[in-house]
């Protein structure tokens, strides 16, 4: 009986192994590969693994094959019949200007980036921005900010991350999967962002929706840099919560800490008496 995962080659090829893929963003031309892929995975589960490996936040992203239709989330490598070492699309949705500023914040062109809505001072609008009320055109760009920070935290553009976190930009902002500034920071090993992101607020017990905290994913991606300084930043917090006293009054000394024995007296004189004293019950002696 034939096995159905035979090759030409006679060896047997499990029917759900894994194989990577390149991904390109239209809008800057960059390239990204994507290891751990199956014939069985959805497009869906792509798109989770693109918002770190590509740096853009799910709810934005549209992908795209061979024949350049956008592919349902619900639909499998299988049957779109991507394969091994093909080259899938990822583009951005056009509407409120999200392509554009996809393309400043991931080519680190902070003088476009400004221009284009991410600041409450900036007169950029589109067609619906013009019709909301304050306070939905503040949600509005504290939005587009924080999709700003994120593909600036992914690139490593420390100078757009310190504009936007000075502009009211929200270092706490997360994904629809949970991943912050943070997370992709340190999933990318870009130890500047991470330390400019701890200095004005960042969380480094915030978990995704995996479970994974920023330490967790350095640890994941192998960023070991990432790591160390995270866990220096956790030890300091640690250390900083812990109150020290100068003076500890004698009754909450340990019995060897009462005495110097570093005294000529001390093993023979008094000292020594005192120390043992403080050791042994008065009916061992």
């Amino acid at each position: 009986m034939a096995h159905r995962g035979k090759m030409k080659s006679g060896t047997i090829t499990p029917r759900d192994s894994h194989f990577s893929i390149k991904v390109r963003l239209q809008e800057t031309r960059e390239r990204f590969s994507v290891p751990g892929c199956s014939h069985h995975m959805k497009m869906a589960e792509l798109k989770e693994k693109l918002e770190l490996v590509a740096g853009i936040p799910i709810h934005l992203q549209r992908l795209s094959y061979i024949d350049e239709g956008d592919m349902p989330d619900s639909s499998t490598f299988k049957f779109n019949a991507i394969i091994h070492g093909g080259t899938v699309c990822l583009s951005i949705w056009s509407r409120e200007g999200w392509s554009d500023l996809v393309k400043a914040a991931a080519g680190g062109n902070l003088a476009e980036l400004k221009c284009l809505g991410v600041t409450t001072g900036c007169s950029y609008n589109t067609e619906n921005s013009l019709r909301f009320s304050v306070k939905q055109r503040d949600e509005w760009i504290a939005a587009r900010a924080s999709v700003a920070l994120y593909i600036a935290a992914h690139r490593g553009y420390l100078d757009i991350i310190s504009f936007l976190l000075k502009n009211g930009a929200d270092v706490l902002a997360k994904t629809k999967l949970g991943n912050s500034p943070l997370h992709v920071a340190s999933a990318m090993g870009k130890c500047d962002c991470v330390d400019e992101l701890l200095a004005n607020g960042a969380k480094t017990q915030d978990v995704n929706e995996n479970g994974h905290t920023a330490l967790g994913l350095a640890k994941l991606w192998g960023q070991k840099k990432v790591e160390r300084h995270l866990f220096q930043f956790q030890w300091r917090e640690r250390a900083a919560a812990v109150s020290v006293n100068t003076h500890l009054d004698p009754s909450e000394l340990f019995a060897h800490q009462k005495f110097d024995s570093k005294l000529k007296t001390w093993r023979s004189g008094s000292y020594a008496k005192r120390y043992m004293a403080n050791l042994v019950q008065y009916k061992e002696f």
